[in-house]
């Protein structure tokens, strides 16, 4: 055996002993002034097109005040809105993941440079999709494995659900007056990922077409060559978008169906010439492409062709003072009547050789428009119109929120009030059970800023506040919107979409679904209704903080007394008895119906000043 002796001395060991503890101590001191970042996971697997719950934890360095978000990655890559950490340092991420295989998440600091809402002056290097940058400090990486799984083809039922979705978001599109954070982030419509997420929540929440937005494309135009750079940008959306449905339905999955909606009248009128050769393009371009063939939704026979016409200039019927008491519409349209029935006499008729044609209007209880046969985009009421077709109904569309003829902010609007709005506007597609029921919308995220339409410019279209807007999409909970909003509704009106449409489809025919508008007090009395679609309940019983002050009720809707409730929040609980749910409604991931029926119970806080 040969024997080696320890190449040390003992003087030098000391000196390395005591070297080591003084970088032990600078080190606990630098972990003292240094900022800090790490994340977990719910869980290191899911299915594609399913979120994971990223939990963060942000430890500034003493001392530093500076205002921070928190922007997610995946695969080195933008990915899942931004937060901001809360009053502890804490922020949640729920992150979809489209792609099957492993998705390694990591998180980045980024010092706001603004008091705006969004953090930042230019947000350009974080949008969706954009590779991570080497200065901002990072969390550490989590791995999760994203495997592919199966979607059921959607049943065949004598109602198609047509989903509008919006193709207008361009690369560097800024978002800067979007009223919630989509759970991807700031996109635009060209990152495949984003599309693929889309279809995916699409197809899960039963969406049997598209219904892609070409209203503006032709404004004021003679030809369709006369069309502007922005509308090739959207029909370059569309056909990735077409793409990426392609390659889905090579995977086997059921994508939904590829509607377009061009424009006549949405602004200042088009020519039907106009309208005309761009149908012939879309039929040449889109239509006869092999790639895409199978993908059209066909009606009657054809493909078919939604076509926008605010000013009824489609049918010789129709008449510019109809589309003239919608205030937005007599200022968007930018024409005298004069003009517009002038044109709409002498225009040629739609060429609907290669097209089913299907004319759409909007706030049509206002304009009677459905008489001539126009579907709606959207209209302002609960009881929104159908329209029929040879004693047929053929159309209706549903909707999370609605605003009427002057817009969001005027008395006339319904927001969504936590779902009560969409269930009550789809009572009237259960009732009349058209051929086409239209979700409005998919995603819209965009409104006017500062000033609106008219010349009081206090008509507000599109999007205005959370509240006050009209999409599906999920968004985040926490994250603040343009209007100041504390956040989003998560994945709840996605659930509730899915949810109405199996009720619609027959696919449960034993559950109950329930929305209870914000609670609010009136006169030192709290006001409160719900409502219900799928079997109806025997009653309700009605909480507050546990005790039971209205039992046996019949009634959709109360005020309760509230003398003895101390100042501060209270929770009022509204319970339909006799039913049960298979929904849970989630806000925080999509849903998967249980086996067993669940209670149907709400619980809403509310304050006492």
């Amino acid at each position: 055996m040969i024997s080696v002796k320890p190449f040390f001395r003992r003087r030098t060991t000391r000196k390395i002993y005591c070297t080591v503890l003084t970088l032990i101590g600078l080190a606990l001191t630098a972990c003292n002034n240094q900022s800090g970042l790490s994340i977990s996971v719910n869980t290191d697997q899911i299915e594609m097109g399913r979120s994971v719950r990223v939990q963060a934890k942000y430890t500034p360095a003493a001392g530093d005040t500076t205002r921070v978000m928190l922007m997610p990655y995946v695969n080195g890559k933008r990915w899942g809105a931004h937060e901001f950490p809360d009053s502890v340092g804490k922020a949640l991420f729920l992150l979809p993941l489209p792609n099957p295989g492993l998705a390694q998440i990591d998180v980045a600091v980024v010092p706001c440079d603004t008091t705006l809402w969004c953090g930042l002056k230019d947000y350009t290097p974080y949008l969706t999709g954009q590779p991570a940058l080497d200065k901002d400090p990072r969390s550490n990486i989590v791995s999760v494995e994203v495997t592919s799984r199966t979607i059921p083809e959607r049943p065949k039922g004598n109602t198609t659900f047509v989903s509008q979705w919006e193709p207008w978001f361009m690369p560097g599109s800024m978002w800067t007056t979007a009223q919630a954070v989509p759970l991807l982030g700031f996109y635009d419509f060209t990152n495949r990922d984003v599309l693929r997420q889309h279809l995916l929540w699409l197809m899960d929440s039963k969406a049997d077409a598209v219904l892609f937005d070409w209203s503006n494309h032709i404004w004021g135009c003679k030809h369709w060559s006369e069309r502007g750079d922005g509308v090739n940008a959207i029909i370059h959306n569309t056909e990735i978008a077409l793409e990426v449905m392609a390659s889905m339905r090579d995977e086997g999955l059921p994508v939904p169906q590829a509607i377009i909606m061009p424009g006549l009248s949405n602004g200042p009128p088009g020519t039907m010439e106009a309208l005309n050769e761009e149908l012939d393009w879309i039929y040449h371009y889109f239509i006869r492409n092999p790639r895409f063939k199978g993908l059209w939704y066909e009606f009657d026979g054809k493909p078919l062709a939604v076509i926008l016409d605010t000013g009824a200039m489609g049918v010789k019927e129709g008449t510019t003072e109809s589309a003239f008491r919608v205030p937005l519409f007599k200022m968007t349209l930018g024409w005298s009547a004069e003009e517009i029935d002038r044109l709409r006499q002498s225009n040629p008729p739609v060429n609907d050789s290669r097209f089913t044609v299907r004319w759409m209007s909007s706030q049509n209880q206002k304009t009677g428009h459905d008489k001539l046969g126009y579907w709606s985009w959207m209209d302002g009421s609960l009881k929104p119109t159908v329209t029929y077709k040879d004693g047929v109904a053929e159309c209706t569309t549903v909707n999370p929120a609605c605003f009427a003829e002057t817009g969001w902010t005027a008395p006339e609007a319904w927001g969504r009030r936590d779902g009560w709005t969409y269930l009550e506007s789809f009572k009237v597609a259960l009732e009349h059970r058209p051929k086409v029921v239209m979700l409005h919308q998919f995603n819209e995220f965009t409104g006017q800023a500062t000033r609106g339409y008219g010349p009081d410019g206090n008509i507000y279209a599109d999007s205005y506040s959370v509240e006050l807007s009209d999409d599906y999409e999920p968004v985040s909970l926490t994250a603040p919107g343009f209007r100041g909003d504390k956040g989003g509704w998560g994945f709840y009106y996605l659930n509730l979409t899915r949810a109405l449409v199996d009720v619609y489809n027959g696919t449960v025919n034993d559950v109950t679904l329930m929305a209870v508008a914000p609670p609010h007090i009136i006169n030192e009395k709290l006001s409160v209704h719900w409502t219900t679609v799928g079997v109806e309940p025997e009653n309700y019983t009605l909480s507050i903080d546990g005790t039971v002050v209205a039992d046996s009720v019949t009634e959709t809707g109360m005020t309760l007394p509230i003398e003895g409730l101390t100042p501060g929040e209270h929770t009022l609980t509204v319970t339909a008895n006799g039913v049960g749910t298979r929904y849970a409604l989630s806000p925080y991931e999509f849903d998967t119906p249980t086996n067993e029926l669940q209670p149907v119970i709400i619980e809403k806080q509310f304050i006492i000043p």
